[in-house]
C-alpha cells in the first residue's frame, strides 16, 4: 500500500493523498487575496473533495480551485477520508475579536488521525485535549495575531503530543500578512541529539500507518505555492 502524502499548499492549506490515489484539500486560500498580501500563486491540483474549517475566505475559497470537488460539510465521510469537528474559537474571548467559532478539523485517512487546528486562537481546553491527543499528524498555526502564536503554538505541540507536527499560517516571502515566521516558533523546540526539527522536507511528507513511530518529529515544510 503506497503512503499517504500530505503536501503543504501555504498559509493553512494542504493536500492529503489517500493510498488510494483520492484527493482532499484542507482550507483552499485566496490567491491574491487582502489587497495582494496573500501572495501564494493558486492552487494548482484538482481534488476529489475539499473541507473547510471556517468561513474566512482565506480558509474557504473553494471557487479559486481548479475544479470543483465534492465539499465536506460537518461530520463526513469521502471516500477513505473520515472528517470529524470540534469546535473552537478565534481568540480567547469565544470569537468575538477575531470572528466566531472555528472547527478543528479530525481527519482518519490509511489508519492515521490528521488534526487541523484551523485557527484556533486560544490555549487548549482539557476537553480538546481529551478528544484530539496523540494524533499522528498535528496540522499547527504559529503565526500569531489572527491565531495562536509561538508560545500557545508550543503548549498546544505538548499537551497533543503528535508523532508528526507540520506548522502552517505564518508569514512567508510569498505571504505578507501580519504574522510570525516560523522561525519564531522552532525556537521554543528544544535541540535534541536527533534534530526535531527537519528543515529539509521540501513541501510534503509521506506516511505510513505501518512504519510511522512514536518520536515526535518537527515537519517544517516549505508552501508550495
Amino acid at each position: 500500500m503506497k503512503p499517504m502524502e500530505l503536501r503543504y499548499l501555504g498559509h493553512a492549506a494542504l493536500r492529503l493523498r489517500a493510498a488510494d490515489q483520492t484527493t482532499l484539500i484542507i482550507d483552499p486560500y485566496n490567491p491574491g487575496g487582502f489587497s495582494g498580501r496573500m501572495g501564494y500563486a493558486p492552487i494548482p491540483y484538482h481534488a476529489d473533495a475539499v473541507v473547510c474549517s471556517h468561513a474566512h475566505l482565506d480558509h474557504a475559497a473553494i471557487d479559486d480551485l481548479p475544479n470543483r470537488p465534492h465539499v465536506m460539510e460537518g461530520d463526513a465521510c469521502f471516500g477513505p477520508f473520515a472528517v470529524q469537528r470540534h469546535r473552537a474559537f478565534h481568540d480567547e474571548y469565544e470569537g468575538r475579536r477575531r470572528g466566531g467559532a472555528v472547527d478543528i478539523l479530525e481527519i482518519q485517512v490509511d489508519g492515521l488521525r490528521v488534526v487541523h487546528l484551523s485557527d484556533v486562537g486560544h490555549s487548549p481546553t482539557p476537553a480538546l485535549i481529551e478528544a484530539l491527543r496523540a494524533p499522528d499528524i498535528l496540522c499547527l498555526p504559529v503565526g500569531g495575531n489572527f491565531t495562536i502564536g509561538a508560545a500557545q503554538a508550543y503548549e498546544w505541540l505538548q499537551r497533543l503530543a503528535p508523532t508528526r507536527c507540520v506548522p502552517i499560517h505564518a508569514k512567508t516571502p510569498r505571504c505578507l500578512l501580519d504574522l510570525l515566521e516560523t522561525g519564531v516558533f522552532e525556537a521554543y523546540i528544544p535541540a535534541t541529539p536527533s534534530d526535531a526539527m527537519d528543515r529539509q522536507m521540501g513541501s510534503f511528507i509521506e506516511v505510513d500507518s505501518a512504519m510511522i513511530t512514536f518520536e515526535e518529529w518537527i515537519a517544517a515544510l516549505a508552501p508550495e505555492c
